[in-house]
């Protein structure tokens, strides 16, 4: 097909606006899924009270308080998870911004954002369940079916 150049250029545009947009709704995405509050030892939000909601009116108290406090205890390396992805987030962005935007190097960025989410959502997950299997038998009973 023979397009005059201009609509060529159009079509760059809008690959590259939707790029951008795109990495901009990950980023927003990724910031309110993970962020992490910053009252004390307790988790606000988040991947890490994420992976407690499940639990919630399930488990006594004092199990609940158990399983808590692990998982506030990883919340340092999630903090660093989030800071790496804030600054992938920042390489993302400036390459999508270019003229003449490289789509390798923009696949890989992205590459490295979606590992950076599944090794912090990992990381927590195994934090949970080494804190549940720590529970006595009767006490993880509650869970079944849930």
């Amino acid at each position: 097909m023979n397009w005059p150049t201009g609509k060529y250029r159009w079509l760059g545009a809008g690959l590259i606006a939707s790029l951008a947009l795109n990495a901009f709704f990950i980023g927003a995405a990724a910031t309110d899924v993970l962020r992490v509050g910053k009252d004390g030892d307790h988790p606000r939000g988040g991947v890490l009270r994420y992976e407690l909601r499940w639990l919630a009116g399930q488990l006594p108290p004092d199990a609940m308080e158990k399983v808590e406090a692990a998982v506030a205890a990883g919340k340092p390396e999630a903090q660093r998870h989030i800071e790496r992805l804030r600054e992938l987030r920042s390489k993302l962005g400036d390459l999508v911004a270019m003229t003449d935007p490289d789509r390798a190097a923009i696949d890989a960025i992205l590459a490295d954002i979606r590992g950076e989410l599944t090794a912090m959502v990992g990381e927590a997950q195994a934090i949970t369940m080494d804190s549940l299997l720590d529970l006595p038998a009767e006490t993880r009973a509650r869970l079944a079916g849930s």
